[in-house]
């Protein structure tokens, strides 16, 4: 019974995170910038924010990672953007979702 429950857990931990490898969900992400109502600065004709379709330019993941968790940080110390506590898989879905919007 042990080894069952262990192959379980080793089971969904690699499907947790093979979710980060492939990027997260694109949904999922839509669904959490919608609910932190980030559009109220990221949208088109912003003066606050960078429209979402612009966001992920030459970034790499690290730095969205980075400017959502640490803003002051990543993006300069007079960012007015607040830093977000997100697990990494909602992480990854909100990095997803930018990248599906990004323009090309």
């Amino acid at each position: 019974m042990k080894s069952v429950v262990t192959i379980l857990l080793v089971l969904s931990l690699g499907i947790a995170g093979s979710a980060w490898a492939q990027g997260g969900s694109a949904d999922n992400g839509k669904a959490l910038v919608e609910t932190k109502h980030c559009a109220l600065c990221h949208k088109e004709g912003s003066t606050q924010g960078k429209p979402m379709d612009a966001l992920v330019g030459t970034h790499d993941d690290a730095y969205l990672k980075g400017s959502l968790s640490d803003p002051k940080k990543t993006i300069g110390p007079t960012t007015k953007m607040p830093a977000y506590k997100l697990s990494d898989a909602e992480m990854a879905d909100v990095i997803a979702y930018l990248r599906s919007v990004a323009k090309k």
